[in-house]
Protein backbone atom coordinates (compact mmCIF):
# COMPACT_ATOMS: atom_id res chain seq x y z
CA UNK A 1 0.00 0.00 0.00
CA UNK A 2 1.14 3.17 -1.11
CA UNK A 3 1.88 6.11 1.31
CA UNK A 4 -0.80 8.36 0.43
CA UNK A 5 -3.52 5.78 -0.09
CA UNK A 6 -2.56 4.73 3.49
CA UNK A 7 -3.03 8.50 4.87
CA UNK A 8 -6.36 8.81 3.14
CA UNK A 9 -7.58 5.73 4.48
CA UNK A 10 -6.21 6.89 7.88
CA UNK A 11 -8.53 10.58 7.53
CA UNK A 12 -11.39 8.53 6.51
CA UNK A 13 -11.48 6.52 9.54
CA UNK A 14 -11.45 9.54 11.72
CA UNK A 15 -13.76 11.50 9.68
CA UNK A 16 -16.02 8.48 10.21
CA UNK A 17 -15.44 7.93 13.56
CA UNK A 18 -15.63 11.95 14.29
CA UNK A 19 -18.74 11.77 12.63
CA UNK A 20 -20.66 9.28 14.99
CA UNK A 21 -20.08 10.98 17.71
CA UNK A 22 -21.80 13.96 16.11
CA UNK A 23 -18.69 16.22 15.23
CA UNK A 24 -19.11 17.76 11.66
CA UNK A 25 -15.86 17.56 10.21
CA UNK A 26 -15.04 16.24 6.85
CA UNK A 27 -12.41 14.01 5.34
CA UNK A 28 -10.68 17.27 3.85
CA UNK A 29 -10.75 19.53 7.20
CA UNK A 30 -9.22 16.52 8.74
CA UNK A 31 -6.61 16.23 5.61
CA UNK A 32 -5.88 20.28 5.41
CA UNK A 33 -5.13 19.96 9.32
CA UNK A 34 -2.64 16.99 8.74
CA UNK A 35 -0.62 18.86 5.99
CA UNK A 36 -0.50 22.22 8.14
CA UNK A 37 1.14 19.58 10.62
CA UNK A 38 3.63 18.53 8.15
CA UNK A 39 4.94 22.21 7.23
CA UNK A 40 6.37 22.43 10.82
CA UNK A 41 9.91 21.72 11.48
CA UNK A 42 10.83 18.28 12.69
CA UNK A 43 12.17 18.31 16.00
CA UNK A 44 13.52 14.58 16.96
CA UNK A 45 14.13 13.07 20.11
CA UNK A 46 17.63 10.95 20.38
CA UNK A 47 17.48 8.44 23.27
CA UNK A 48 19.63 4.80 23.84
CA UNK A 49 16.87 3.83 26.04
CA UNK A 50 13.55 4.73 26.81
CA UNK A 51 12.49 7.01 30.10
CA UNK A 52 9.64 9.10 30.79
CA UNK A 53 11.60 12.21 30.82
CA UNK A 54 11.97 12.01 26.92
CA UNK A 55 8.56 10.82 26.25
CA UNK A 56 6.74 13.80 28.18
CA UNK A 57 9.04 16.10 25.52
CA UNK A 58 7.57 14.00 22.82
CA UNK A 59 3.77 14.57 24.04
CA UNK A 60 4.29 18.00 25.27
CA UNK A 61 1.69 20.57 23.62
CA UNK A 62 3.85 23.35 23.71
CA UNK A 63 6.66 21.99 21.60
CA UNK A 64 4.03 20.06 19.55
CA UNK A 65 2.14 23.92 18.55
CA UNK A 66 5.68 24.27 16.95
CA UNK A 67 7.08 20.93 15.79
CA UNK A 68 6.10 18.00 14.36
CA UNK A 69 7.90 15.50 17.31
CA UNK A 70 9.21 11.56 16.34
CA UNK A 71 11.86 9.59 18.54
CA UNK A 72 14.79 7.46 16.78
CA UNK A 73 14.51 4.37 18.72
CA UNK A 74 11.11 4.41 18.28
CA UNK A 75 11.63 4.60 14.59
CA UNK A 76 14.31 1.65 14.81
CA UNK A 77 17.07 4.59 14.53
CA UNK A 78 15.63 5.12 10.76
CA UNK A 79 15.51 8.62 9.97
CA UNK A 80 15.29 11.50 7.72
CA UNK A 81 17.32 14.11 9.04
CA UNK A 82 16.81 16.19 6.22
CA UNK A 83 13.08 16.37 7.45
CA UNK A 84 14.67 17.57 11.31
CA UNK A 85 15.34 21.17 12.13
CA UNK A 86 16.17 20.29 15.91
CA UNK A 87 17.71 17.05 18.23
CA UNK A 88 17.22 17.02 21.52
CA UNK A 89 19.76 14.26 23.32
CA UNK A 90 18.62 11.92 26.20
CA UNK A 91 20.79 9.58 28.13
CA UNK A 92 24.08 11.23 27.31
CA UNK A 93 26.30 8.64 28.29
CA UNK A 94 30.40 9.26 29.08
CA UNK A 95 31.07 6.99 26.19
CA UNK A 96 28.78 8.14 23.53
CA UNK A 97 29.93 11.75 24.36
CA UNK A 98 33.68 10.40 23.68
CA UNK A 99 32.86 8.82 20.37
CA UNK A 100 30.88 11.64 19.02
CA UNK A 101 33.69 14.03 20.24
CA UNK A 102 36.07 11.74 18.42
CA UNK A 103 34.17 11.05 15.15
CA UNK A 104 33.71 7.30 16.51
CA UNK A 105 29.92 6.49 14.99
CA UNK A 106 29.93 3.15 15.35
CA UNK A 107 26.19 3.05 17.18
CA UNK A 108 23.05 4.13 15.45
CA UNK A 109 23.07 6.49 18.43
CA UNK A 110 26.41 8.14 17.52
CA UNK A 111 25.44 8.21 14.10
CA UNK A 112 22.22 9.93 14.11
CA UNK A 113 24.18 12.60 16.68
CA UNK A 114 27.23 12.99 13.81
CA UNK A 115 24.99 13.12 11.28
CA UNK A 116 23.08 16.40 12.95
CA UNK A 117 26.02 17.89 13.66
CA UNK A 118 27.11 17.20 10.41
CA UNK A 119 24.26 19.05 8.72
CA UNK A 120 23.80 22.36 11.21
CA UNK A 121 21.13 21.03 13.27
CA UNK A 122 19.93 22.52 16.68
CA UNK A 123 21.13 20.52 19.29
CA UNK A 124 19.93 20.72 23.50
CA UNK A 125 20.75 18.05 25.95
CA UNK A 126 19.06 18.33 29.30
CA UNK A 127 21.43 18.75 31.76
CA UNK A 128 20.24 15.85 34.03
CA UNK A 129 21.08 13.51 30.99
CA UNK A 130 24.41 14.28 30.70
CA UNK A 131 26.35 11.51 32.47
CA UNK A 132 29.38 13.89 33.40
CA UNK A 133 27.25 16.34 34.79
CA UNK A 134 26.63 14.20 37.69
CA UNK A 135 30.14 13.37 38.80
CA UNK A 136 31.71 16.30 41.74
CA UNK A 137 33.80 19.02 40.01
CA UNK A 138 36.16 17.27 42.68
CA UNK A 139 36.38 14.46 40.85
CA UNK A 140 40.51 13.33 39.90
CA UNK A 141 41.37 16.44 37.94
CA UNK A 142 43.26 15.91 35.42
CA UNK A 143 40.88 12.70 33.98
CA UNK A 144 38.06 15.06 34.79
CA UNK A 145 39.58 17.95 32.77
CA UNK A 146 39.96 15.53 29.84
CA UNK A 147 36.82 14.59 29.61
CA UNK A 148 35.38 18.10 30.10
CA UNK A 149 37.48 18.87 26.98
CA UNK A 150 35.05 15.81 25.26
CA UNK A 151 31.68 17.61 26.05
CA UNK A 152 33.16 21.28 25.40
CA UNK A 153 33.72 20.26 21.92
CA UNK A 154 30.27 19.68 21.44
CA UNK A 155 29.03 23.01 23.33
CA UNK A 156 31.62 24.57 20.85
CA UNK A 157 29.61 22.43 18.02
CA UNK A 158 26.34 23.66 18.69
CA UNK A 159 25.09 21.32 21.53
CA UNK A 160 23.19 23.67 24.17
CA UNK A 161 23.22 21.99 27.47
CA UNK A 162 20.45 23.47 29.91
CA UNK A 163 18.59 21.83 33.38
CA UNK A 164 15.58 19.90 32.32
CA UNK A 165 12.77 22.10 33.52
CA UNK A 166 14.25 24.64 31.10
CA UNK A 167 14.30 22.63 28.25
CA UNK A 168 11.04 23.39 26.14
CA UNK A 169 11.74 27.45 27.25
CA UNK A 170 14.91 27.09 25.97
CA UNK A 171 13.96 25.17 22.58
CA UNK A 172 11.14 27.24 21.93
CA UNK A 173 13.11 30.57 23.21
CA UNK A 174 11.05 31.99 25.38
CA UNK A 175 12.61 32.50 28.86
CA UNK A 176 15.24 34.40 29.23
CA UNK A 177 16.15 32.55 32.49
CA UNK A 178 16.31 29.82 29.71
CA UNK A 179 18.83 31.87 28.24
CA UNK A 180 20.82 32.34 31.17
CA UNK A 181 21.12 28.64 31.91
CA UNK A 182 22.28 28.09 28.10
CA UNK A 183 25.25 30.69 28.46
CA UNK A 184 25.86 28.97 32.04
CA UNK A 185 25.65 24.97 31.14
CA UNK A 186 24.37 24.96 34.37
CA UNK A 187 20.99 25.55 36.19
CA UNK A 188 20.19 28.95 36.31
CA UNK A 189 18.47 28.83 39.53
CA UNK A 190 21.70 27.55 41.52
CA UNK A 191 23.43 30.86 40.75
CA UNK A 192 24.08 32.75 44.03
CA UNK A 193 22.37 35.41 45.04
CA UNK A 194 23.14 39.35 43.31
CA UNK A 195 25.96 37.56 41.33
CA UNK A 196 26.53 39.25 37.55
CA UNK A 197 25.82 37.49 34.26
CA UNK A 198 26.89 34.30 33.50
CA UNK A 199 29.22 34.97 31.15
CA UNK A 200 30.74 38.10 33.03
CA UNK A 201 33.04 37.19 35.43
CA UNK A 202 33.90 39.77 37.83
CA UNK A 203 36.85 41.96 37.74
CA UNK A 204 39.47 43.29 40.00
CA UNK A 205 40.65 47.05 39.04
CA UNK A 206 44.59 47.21 39.27
CA UNK A 207 45.58 48.60 42.37
CA UNK A 208 48.05 52.00 42.69
CA UNK A 209 51.19 50.53 42.26
CA UNK A 210 50.94 48.79 38.90
CA UNK A 211 49.09 46.06 40.40
CA UNK A 212 48.50 42.59 38.30
CA UNK A 213 45.24 42.69 36.68
CA UNK A 214 42.48 39.81 38.46
CA UNK A 215 39.30 38.27 37.73
CA UNK A 216 37.04 35.05 39.27
CA UNK A 217 34.82 33.88 36.81
CA UNK A 218 31.27 33.09 37.96
CA UNK A 219 30.31 30.26 35.92
CA UNK A 220 31.44 26.80 36.65
CA UNK A 221 33.51 25.93 33.82
CA UNK A 222 36.19 27.73 32.01
CA UNK A 223 37.24 27.36 29.16
CA UNK A 224 39.52 28.55 26.51
CA UNK A 225 37.99 31.12 24.98
CA UNK A 226 37.36 32.54 28.36
CA UNK A 227 41.15 33.00 29.20
CA UNK A 228 42.08 34.29 25.49
CA UNK A 229 39.13 36.87 26.58
CA UNK A 230 40.82 37.61 29.88
CA UNK A 231 44.47 38.09 27.83
CA UNK A 232 42.63 40.55 25.28
CA UNK A 233 41.80 42.68 28.32
CA UNK A 234 45.45 42.22 29.92
CA UNK A 235 44.23 39.94 32.94
CA UNK A 236 47.59 38.12 34.33
CA UNK A 237 45.65 36.50 37.34
CA UNK A 238 42.46 34.59 36.95
CA UNK A 239 41.58 33.13 40.81
CA UNK A 240 39.49 29.46 40.87
CA UNK A 241 37.26 28.60 43.28
CA UNK A 242 36.75 25.00 44.04
CA UNK A 243 33.24 25.37 41.98
CA UNK A 244 35.33 26.11 39.25
CA UNK A 245 36.40 23.18 36.48
CA UNK A 246 39.21 24.37 34.47
CA UNK A 247 39.55 22.83 30.78
CA UNK A 248 42.80 21.25 29.49
CA UNK A 249 42.87 24.12 26.28
CA UNK A 250 41.88 26.36 28.95
CA UNK A 251 45.44 25.76 30.84
CA UNK A 252 47.01 25.60 28.00
CA UNK A 253 46.12 29.21 26.82
CA UNK A 254 46.51 30.22 30.30
CA UNK A 255 50.09 29.26 29.90
CA UNK A 256 50.61 30.82 26.66
CA UNK A 257 49.06 33.92 27.78
CA UNK A 258 51.42 34.20 30.52
CA UNK A 259 48.56 33.96 33.08
CA UNK A 260 48.19 32.47 36.28
CA UNK A 261 45.47 30.52 38.02
CA UNK A 262 45.74 30.97 41.47
CA UNK A 263 43.28 28.30 43.48
CA UNK A 264 41.65 30.05 46.29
Amino acid sequence: MEKKEMIAQIVARVADRLAQAGESVTAEQIAEALAEIDKLPGLLILTQEHGCDCHKLLESSRIKEKYRTSCALLQEYQVDMDSIDTVVLFNLTTEAMCKIASGITDTPYTKLAAEALLSGKKLYAAQEEVELCRYPAGAPGSYRCMMQTKLDKLVSWGLKICPAGKLEDCILGESALAAEALKENIPAEKAPEGAPAAENPKESAPAEGGAEKEITFCKRVITERDVIEANRNNVKVIRVTERNIVTALARDAAAAGNIRLVKE
